[in-house]
């Protein structure tokens, strides 16, 4: 079973750990605005990656989420650059 994760801040590489130590999918792929963030954070987990079930572990695009059984969206405003923001809306009228 392919899984996505879109985000590599600390919620996706939380969820991308759960899912190698449960052992849940065949392969994740880790989508972030930032290849090289995602790049990163699938290499320090495939250090510790060796000692549970077997995962093909990927950094790549969205492209590579079309066949995937299931996306798990952990990107948010927060993403950018200067730490969290907080979304006012004003009403209409």
């Amino acid at each position: 079973m392919k899984l996505g994760i879109v985000g590599a801040g600390g919620v996706g590489s939380a969820c991308l750990l759960s899912l190698v130590m449960r052992g849940i999918a065949c392969q994740v792929v880790v989508v972030d605005r930032t290849h090289e963030r995602a790049k990163g954070v699938v290499a320090d987990l495939q250090y510790g990656a060796t000692l549970s079930p077997a995962v093909e572990l990927l950094a790549g695009d969205y492209a590579e989420l079309a066949d995937a059984v299931l996306v798990i969206v952990t990107a948010g405003v927060n993403e950018k650059t200067g730490g969290p923001r907080t979304a006012v809306i004003q009403p209409e009228g």
